[in-house]
């Protein structure tokens, strides 16, 4: 401001100005400004110069750099009219200079007070562009950082808010209520932490609390409370087995790692019941005698020994551990076996030894359409008939040999004497199952399934060998994932393609794979009349990329053997994978056009189809796109997500669907096309589930293979098959897959390439182990 004018100037340098200096005056030269006469008078004495001065004869002082600026205007520089002039203004003209920095600042605090915080940093980083060091800027980033943060805590935007403070912290960690809000701050998502059982998520939130303010009274009170929890939960300990004394140990160890005392009381526990805590998808809901899902798959074996454990000479003369044939007898041209049972083989409730009666009650069941649980159709179209000869041996008399006899036989028995779940009567209130395999089902539930050592089995704890195996349910295949990473399990059932080789290369994790892959196919449903129609489904397939999909969604890298686009339901290599068959091709224009033949075709507007798909980690990752692809060629599809051993389970019952996402394993296609074709092949008449075959021409070679007598015949029947099932298309298959497994080093003795995942159990062995806190000290 230039006396009474507003000037708008070009930056002023230095920015901002010194003070200005007034020089003071002169206390003998009075107010006034004009010549002052000394007090001796301005005549000098003889010989000496006159003192007179007169007043237009007085000289300025030559200007000082700090007493005058050289500006030029704004307005002629913006404009470029003419060559920008300079102008010299003396300091002591200006009433006052208004620094555009300071203007800035000014209207962000303005803005800061209307919440305006996003405008209002704009505002300061502009100061901060011109001049990092402008006197103020400071102040106002730290005021605003601590009212935005508050804000949003206010707002319940808590992970933003901390990170706000956290901001303020590292600037200056002594401003003022900086301490109180972080403490109020953290302290409430502890405890929501605490309240959800994320106990180690809690524990680094108050880590975090404790690097900028551990001396606050709440941080010391959630210590205490995370220490008394842990005092309690190692407190309760049920009925006081070994189990159960380490089961509330893990848990107390898990609230606080490092609670003083329950280190060494834990090692003790786990030395007499070595535990195996393993992280899977999905659980057998309920477990029992049968084997109609993946999960039956995986725990079946350790609860009931099967006649036959394989298909080989040894095994049929029972030299085989860990099956209930000692011997298996085979004439009339393979059409009458008898099988004698191994004595001194007890049952897990210790009433009796299990006999050749619970042998023929066994095979009996699968033929009896009303226990869906049991019931086998290719079964009952086989038998002819079971007889008990005596207390160790079982006649069976059947319509057709056997090409394989263990496909048959190497399921689980189980006891006569129990209901047809399995189970007998312990109490008025439980039912227990009863099995005669290396461990017992304590326990089960739709989230964990406990099983225990039987009473019998050799080994006992010494060096670590596994008593116990807890399989616990993860609702999200992320989860699962989190929990093995953690270290809160020592086995992962499944890794997720894409996860395979990162753990492989993490220390202190093995990984194994399974010997075959899995194959992964869109099951239809042939009963509905959209899906019957041929035109429909050859549109899905080529909606699908099955290249793009595998390598940008599942594998997220190229693919390498054995993953591959699938041409079949039959692993790519195998004896039934028929040469010559080109992989099924990628074609969007004729997939619009097909399913729009089919609408006509079918006499239909829309065609809107349900996709059921498990809660598998590379199928949640896919089914959208999947989605995406139906719907660009005009198929509308709705995906819902089903547990996968109920899925399966539903499926092998003869349930009717849609559209189902299958993951398979195949170890002999001879065997298993029926099933992996027509996922209701097995199930009871009632159900009419052949009909949902979609093919008719396929359904007609399945049944042909049925009644193959021998291998030749069979082998290439299955061959056939696979060539005709890429046109036919009653089933869409999608691509096939390594299938993995992983376990901590502090389990010793799994293989890196395993049939079934806890092949070879009885070798295994296992540590103890709690997870401690990256930051702990002890």
């Amino acid at each position: 401001m230039l006396d009474d004018s507003v000037i708008l100037v070009e930056p002023v340098s230095p920015r901002p100005l010194p003070p200005l200096e007034i020089p003071k005056s002169s206390p003998a030269r009075g107010r006034g400004t004009g010549p002052k006469i000394p007090l001796e008078g301005n005549i000098g004495l003889p010989g000496e110069p006159s003192k007179f001065e007169a007043a237009d004869a007085k000289k300025e002082a030559p200007n000082s750099p700090d007493s005058q600026i050289t500006v030029h205007l704004a307005e002629e520089a913006a404009t470029g009219r003419g060559d920008a002039r300079d102008f010299k203004i003396k300091r002591g003209h200006l009433k006052k200079v208004e620094y555009f920095e300071d203007i800035l600042l000014a209207e962000g605090e303005r803005l800061q007070l209307a919440r305006d915080y996003t405008r209002a940093f704009e505002h300061f980083l502009r100061v901060q562009q011109r001049d990092p060091k402008w006197p103020g800027l400071a102040d106002r980033v730290h005021a605003l950082l601590l009212a935005e943060g508050k804000q949003a805590l206010g707002d319940g935007d808590v992970t933003r808010g901390l990170r706000l403070l956290r901001e303020l912290h590292a600037r200056k960690p002594d401003y003022p209520g900086l301490v109180d809000q972080f403490a109020a701050a953290y302290s409430g998502r502890i405890e929501n932490a605490i309240g959800l059982g994320l106990y180690p998520e809690g524990r680094r939130l108050l880590h975090e609390l404790d690097e900028v303010a551990a001396d606050v009274r709440q941080a010391k009170d959630l210590r205490a409370k995370f220490q008394e929890m842990a005092k309690a939960r190692a407190a309760r300990v049920g009925d006081g087995t070994n189990a159960e004394r380490l089961d509330a140990l893990v848990e107390a160890l898990r609230i606080w790692p490092t609670q003083a005392g329950l280190d060494a009381e834990y090692a003790r526990a786990f030395g007499a019941e070595p535990t195996l805590d393993v992280a899977v998808v999905d659980v057998a809901s309920p477990v029992g005698p049968w084997d109609r899902s993946p999960a039956d798959d995986r725990v079946a074996p350790l609860l009931f020994r099967p006649i036959l454990a394989d298909d080989s000479d040894e095994s049929r003369r029972g030299e085989r551990p860990g099956q209930l044939a000692e011997a298996l007898e085979s004439t009339d041209l393979g059409r009458r076996l008898v099988i004698r049972v191994r004595p001194n083989v007890p049952w897990s409730d210790g009433s009796r030894n299990v006999s050749a009666i619970d042998v023929a009650r066994t095979l009996i069941d699968r033929c009896d359409p009303r226990n869906a649980s049991k019931y086998q159709a290719r079964w009952a179209d086989l038998l002819d008939k079971v007889q008990p000869i005596d207390e160790h041996q079982v006649e069976l008399k059947l319509k057709r040999p056997l090409l394989n006899a263990a496909f048959w036989l190497d399921g689980p028995v189980a006891a006569a004497h129990a209901g047809i779940d399995g189970r007998v009567v312990v109490s008025a209130k439980e039912r227990r199952l009863v099995g005669s395999g290396p461990f017992v089902c304590f326990d089960s539930s739709p989230q964990s399934t406990d099983l225990r050592a039987a009473a019998d089995a050799s080994g006992g704890a010494a060096g670590g060998k596994v008593r116990r195996i807890r399989e616990v349910r993860y609702d999200r295949p992320a989860a699962a994932l989190a929990a093995f990473l953690r270290g809160d399990v020592s086995l992962l059932g499944h890794v997720p393609p894409d996860q395979a080789a990162k753990l492989a290369a993490t220390s202190g994790v093995g990984v194994g794979k399974f010997a075959q892959p899995a194959v992964h196919v869109l099951a239809l449903d042939g009963r509905s009349p959209a899906l019957r129609n041929r035109t429909l489904r050859r549109a899905i397939s080529y909606a699908v990329d099955r290249k793009l999909l595998l390598e940008e969604t599942i594998l997220k890298r190229p693919p390498a053997d054995p993953d591959f686009p699938a041409d079949g339901v039959f692993p790519r290599g195998g004896n039934a994978d028929a040469a010559g068959v080109k992989p099924l091709e990628y074609n969007p224009v004729l997939a619009v056009a097909l399913a729009s033949l089919a609408k006509g075709e079918i006499k239909a507007d829309a065609i809107k189809l349900k996709l059921e798909y498990p809660a598998v980690a590379e199928v949640e990752a896919v089914v959208p796109r999947l989605v995406e692809a139906f719907r660009l060629a005009r198929i509308e599809v709705v995906p819902v997500e089903v547990p996968q051993s109920r899925l399966e389970s539903e499926l092998r019952a003869g349930r009717k669907f849609e559209m189902a996402y299958r993951v398979l394993r195949c170890d002999e296609p001879v065997l298993d096309a029926g099933l992996m074709i027509c996922p209701g092949y097995d199930a009871p008449p009632s159900a009419n589930a052949l009909a949902s075959a979609a093919s008719p021409r396929i359904l007609q070679l399945l049944l042909q293979l049925e009644q193959a007598a021998e291998w030749p015949t069979a082998r290439g029947l299955a061959t056939q098959i696979d060539r005709e099932l890429r046109d036919e298309l009653p089933v869409i298959p999608l691509w096939q897959l390594g299938d993995h497994y992983a376990w901590r080093s502090r389990l010793k003795g799994p293989a890196e390439s395993a049939d079934r995942l806890y092949q070879g159990l009885e070798n295994w062995e296992i540590a103890p182990w709690i997870a401690k806190d990256p930051w702990s000290s002890e």
